[in-house]
């Protein structure tokens, strides 16, 4: 390749990263300067969750912060909504990912439709517990007859070693025990799994540091 076919090669590299510049919202923008291996972690959820939903006609996201899985999750559907109630991480959220839609708004009790896949990561821990029936309600009220749902916490074994920036908001941490039977009551069917770090496994649950539930046929 001469001088100037190697011009030509950057410029036209150099105009289509311009094109996909990706502008962290507050929340991202703290974590990744303060504790960068959080988004692997993070990412890696949204990996599984994705493989468990499959191609989906529409997806929805309850407490999608600053579409930090937007890519992920908008890779096997047609149509993806996030919906937070944190306006700055939204707005971040349609500057990066403007083909989706986003909703600003509280979203326990609401209906944004019938989505035959519903994905919720790290909201729940985040619910008060006389309001956690509220919140599975919502899930429930917004997903089809065949649609699945994945919700994924934080695992309450795990709480004596997260950061103080991580404890932020915790009002109701779950046991995997827990959580299940709790999604039991909503779903006929709920599948665990254990994460710790980017690893996905069915092993002794109190070691896991992050819990994820696959839950369909619901109620």
């Amino acid at each position: 390749m001469d001088q100037l076919d190697e011009k030509t090669a950057w410029d036209e590299t150099t105009k289509l990263l311009s094109n996909h510049t990706y502008k962290f919202g507050p929340h991202w923008s703290f974590n990744f300067r303060n504790d960068p291996k959080r988004l692997g972690f993070v990412l890696s959820r949204y990996k599984f969750s994705s493989k468990m939903l499959g191609k989906r006609d529409h997806v929805l996201e309850l407490g999608c912060s600053d579409g930090i899985g937007t890519s992920i999750l908008g890779e096997n559907t047609e149509n993806y909504t996030g919906v937070d109630l944190d306006e700055p991480a939204l707005e971040s959220a349609k500057i990066n990912f403007s083909e989706y839609s986003f909703i600003h708004d509280d979203f326990m009790g609401e209906s944004y439709g019938l989505f035959d896949g519903v994905v919720s990561l790290d909201v729940v821990e985040h619910i008060l517990p006389e309001y956690e029936d509220l919140y599975c309600e919502t899930v429930v009220k917004n997903l089809s007859e065949n649609g699945i749902a994945v919700i994924g916490t934080p695992n309450v074994t795990a709480s004596p070693y997260a950061s103080k920036a991580s404890e932020l908001g915790h009002v109701n941490l779950y046991s995997q025990e827990r959580l299940v039977s709790k999604l039991k009551e909503y779903f006929h069917q709920v599948l665990p799994f254990g994460m710790n770090d980017e690893t996905v496994h069915t092993g002794f649950s109190s070691m896991s540091h992050y819990l994820v539930c696959v839950a369909c046929h619901k109620k």
